[in-house]
């Protein structure tokens, strides 16, 4: 069963895109989200108000997979989300209050099923988000799913009437499967009304990822940034549905946060192409080191890429030179950083200048150079500076 792609699937509606300011608490969420692209891994993507409160798109190997999130906020603290409420199932049906399916398929639970349908495998999960706790009817459900039983008798429900709500072929188990891929995120502290900590959690992660210690007013205008971005990333119909379209007026990508935090495109694509993948990080580190010595831009694309081509020469020759040789020459190079840091304090390309010519003698003296030249050596000092960071 062949997946879909998100510029397939016509999205159910886009009123949200027109009324982003009701949704603080989605905003903050899709900000989050939007931070874990700097990490590097599988996510690519956030996708704000389209097709749901926003989407992560994944990639991997075989393809792309998308996350759907529905964001939901209650502003009493102390309340328990109940079955009707989120999956629309009657705790106690009556002659009078029957079960419909029409309950279910209109609730938030039955919308987010509707993604497991339409984008079938390539919708890898579906999550409800929230800043409450469940009753504890729907955590026996999800207990019970959890564990592959569906014997709970409101899993019954949902399985016969999700059948019923969406007119579909599909068996049981197909059901059962699709249901397997709901995920429940409760008590989300930042997405909480008051108190919710977003501002350091938002920091907190900016350095996990950069390496960037913000200060205060630094921090401030960063996370304005961001939210204003998925604002910007929130609103106004897509009205011709392309993959251009949707990344140009729902998608966040790496970009759009390089943009942010204010770090060079070309040194973090340059770093990216030769593997590292610490790229946001390590180019962070080479352009605080290399503007703290006044460089331009061109200075720390060109040493981004030296590091780059340096990590590719050891990658090559990791298992051809002797291990007793490549240890020796990057103790060499080790030690032509520090001393540079002790006597310029800062690094620059004419700070390392005599120093490479330097070290590049000392290797030739001891039959260490092989096809070391000045700007390997220049990629072996940044490639040890964001190693020792």
């Amino acid at each position: 069963m062949k997946g879909s792609m998100i510029d397939e699937v016509i999205p159910r509606e886009q009123n949200g895109r027109d009324t982003f300011s009701r949704y603080k608490a989605q905003a903050r969420s899709a900000a989050m989200a939007a931070l874990s692209i700097l990490k590097g891994g599988d996510v690519d993507r956030v996708y704000c108000d389209f097709h749901d409160d926003f989407v992560i798109r994944k990639k991997s190997p075989a393809g792309y997979c998308y996350i759907f999130y529905q964001v939901k906020t209650k502003a009493k603290q102390n309340h328990l989300w109940k079955l009707n409420e989120v999956f629309g199932i009657k705790e106690k049906p009556t002659k009078k209050n029957i079960q419909e399916a029409e309950d279910i398929i209109n609730s938030f639970v039955g919308k987010l099923f509707l993604h497991t349908t339409k984008f079938k495998e390539s919708c890898s999960s579906i999550i409800f988000q929230t800043n409450i706790n469940n009753d504890d009817n729907i955590e026996d459900l999800l207990a019970d799913v959890k564990v592959q039983e569906f014997n709970n008798r409101f899993t019954i429900i949902l399985i016969k009437n999700l059948k019923e709500c969406y007119g579909l072929t599909l068996s049981e188990q197909e059901i059962k499967d699709n249901i397997s891929k709901l995920i429940f995120e409760t008590d989300v502290q930042y997405i909480k009304e008051t108190n919710n900590n977003f501002e350091p959690l938002v920091r907190g992660v900016i350095y996990e990822y950069s390496e960037i210690d913000l200060e205060y007013s630094e921090s401030k205008e960063i996370i304005i940034k961001l939210l204003n971005l998925v604002e910007s990333k929130s609103t106004g119909i897509i009205k011709e549905i392309s993959p251009e379209s949707i990344e140009r007026q729902a998608a966040i990508s790496i970009e759009d946060l390089l943009s942010i935090l204010s770090i060079s495109k070309e040194a973090y694509y340059s770093l990216l192409k030769g593997g590292d993948k610490k790229a946001v990080k390590n180019a962070s580190i080479i352009q605080r080191a290399l503007k703290a010595a006044g460089a331009s831009n061109e200075e720390i694309e060109y040493c981004s890429r030296c590091k780059t081509k340096w990590d590719i020469w050891l990658r090559n020759n990791r298992h051809i030179i002797p291990e007793f040789d490549l240890l020796s020459v990057a103790g060499k190079i080790r030690k032509t950083l520090i001393d540079t840091q002790k006597q310029e304090k800062q690094v620059s390309i004419s700070s390392l200048e005599t120093p490479i010519k330097n070290l590049a003698s000392e290797l030739k003296n001891n039959n260490l150079i092989y096809d070391l030249d000045k700007e390997l050596l220049l990629g072996g000092i940044f490639s040890e500076l964001v190693r020792s960071q």
